[in-house]
C-alpha cells in the first residue's frame, strides 16, 4: 500500500465520504478499522470483507505493504495508535501519520500534519453549530477547518445527508467487539454479525446519524438548521480553493453576495449539499461543484452572471442583475459541460428576451 492509498482510506473512513481513488466493490465494505487484532478472524468470517476491502489491524508499527487474505481477497495492513481518541495519532503507513483532534479545541491548535477533526462530545457539537451559524451570517469560515491538511469527520451525520455512508463504505470494530461505522457510533451488532444484518441495522438510522452518539438530540438541532449541508459543501469548497492558492475566498450566500441586489433572494439551492458554489475574493472567482469537486475559474463579469443564475434559478431572471449576453453565455457553457447553474439549464430564448 502506498502513502497516497493509506491517506485515501483514512479520509474515506474518517469522513464517511467515498474517495474516487478507491474502487468500490459492493457488497463488501471498503475500509474496516479494528481496535483489537483478536477480532480479525470473526470479521473475515462475517462476509463484510472481500475484493476491494482494506482491513486495518493494530500492531506494533505500521506496515508498508498489505497482506492479501485468502480466500476473501481482502487486504490486511497493520496500523498503530488510535483513530478514535482526540489528541491521539494513528500511523497508517511508515510515511503517513494522521492526527485526531476534538472539534472544540481547534481554535487553539496549529496544523502539524494530516488531521481528522472529530465531534465526540456535546461541546464539540455546539462549537460546530456556532461556527456554521457564523459562516452563514458573516461569511467567516474556520481557518483551521479550511486548511488543506484538515478534514472534518462523519460529515453525513452533521447535516451533509447520508450520501454513501454506511457499512458498505466503512466499519469500526471497538476493543469490546462492537461493530459500528465510526468510534462512538450506534452499535450495529457484535463482530461476526453477518453483512446483511449490519446493513439492515444501519437502515434504521435517518440521515446517517447512527455514525455519532446522541443522534436523537443532534437530529433536532440539525432539523432546525436545514442549511448545514450547504455549509459543509461550502467548507469543502473553501478548502479546495485554498489548496489552489486562492487567498481569503468568500462564498456567495454566506455573509452576502457579490451583487448586493441579490442579497434578498432565497436561493433555490440554499439547502442543497450538491449544488455548485461561487467563490470570490475581489481578484479571482471560481465555480466549485461539491460532488465531483470540479472547479472552473471565471472572470469578474462571468462570476456576476454565474451568481445571478445560481441565486435566481433562471436565465430570464438573472438577466435583470447581470449583463444579459454574459448570462446567456455562462448558462450555455456550464450546461454544456454538465454543470448547470439553474434547474432548467436553459439560456433565454430570443422570444423571452423580447418579452422581458
Amino acid at each position: 500500500m502506498t502513502h497516497s492509498s493509506a491517506k485515501a482510506h483514512a479520509l474515506q473512513w474518517g469522513t464517511g465520504r467515498p474517495v474516487s481513488a478507491l474502487s468500490a466493490r459492493p457488497p463488501y465494505t471498503s475500509t474496516v478499522v479494528l481496535e483489537d487484532a483478536s477480532h480479525l478472524d470473526a470479521l473475515l468470517g462475517s462476509g463484510v470483507a472481500g475484493p476491494g476491502t482494506t482491513v486495518l489491524v493494530p500492531g506494533d508499527e505500521p506496515s508498508a505493504e498489505p497482506v492479501r487474505h485468502e480466500p476473501t481477497g481482502a487486504e490486511i495492513i497493520t496500523w498503530q495508535g488510535s483513530l478514535g481518541e482526540p489528541g491521539a495519532e494513528a500511523g497508517l503507513h511508515p510515511d503517513f501519520y494522521l492526527q485526531v483532534q476534538a472539534y472544540s479545541i481547534t481554535p487553539y491548535l496549529s496544523v502539524l500534519g494530516p488531521t481528522l477533526v472529530r465531534i465526540t462530545e456535546e461541546a464539540d457539537f455546539q462549537a460546530y453549530l456556532d461556527d456554521a451559524g457564523r459562516a452563514l451570517d458573516q461569511g467567516e469560515f474556520s481557518e483551521y477547518l479550511t486548511h488543506p491538511a484538515v478534514q472534518l469527520g462523519d460529515l453525513s451525520a452533521l447535516g451533509g445527508g447520508p450520501g454513501e455512508d454506511g457499512p458498505g463504505l466503512r466499519l469500526y470494530v471497538a476493543a469490546d467487539g462492537t461493530v459500528s461505522v465510526s468510534p462512538g457510533g450506534a452499535p450495529l451488532g457484535p463482530v461476526g454479525t453477518p453483512r446483511d444484518e449490519l446493513h439492515r441495522a444501519w437502515q434504521e438510522f435517518p440521515d446517517a446519524l447512527g455514525a455519532v452518539p446522541d443522534s436523537a438530540s443532534r437530529a433536532r438541532e440539525l432539523a432546525s438548521r436545514p442549511w448545514t449541508g450547504r455549509y459543509l459543501a461550502a467548507l469543502g469548497a473553501v478548502r479546495e480553493a485554498v489548496t489552489r492558492g486562492m487567498e481569503q475566498p468568500r462564498v456567495s450566500g454566506f455573509g452576502g453576495r457579490m451583487t448586493e441586489a441579490l442579497n434578498g433572494f432565497a436561493e433555490p439551492s440554499d439547502r442543497s449539499a450538491t449544488a455548485p458554489l461561487l467563490l470570490h475574493n475581489g481578484e479571482r472567482a471560481l465555480i466549485h461543484h461539491p460532488v465531483d469537486r470540479r472547479t472552473v475559474a471565471l472572470s469578474t463579469d462571468a462570476a456576476l452572471a454565474a451568481e445571478a443564475l445560481l441565486v435566481t434559478g433562471s436565465a430570464q431572471e438573472a438577466a435583470r442583475y447581470a449583463a444579459p449576453d454574459t448570462v446567456d453565455a455562462v448558462a450555455a457553457y456550464f450546461a454544456g459541460i454538465g454543470l448547470p447553474l439553474t434547474e432548467s439549464a436553459e439560456p433565454r430564448t430570443v422570444t423571452e428576451e423580447v418579452n422581458a
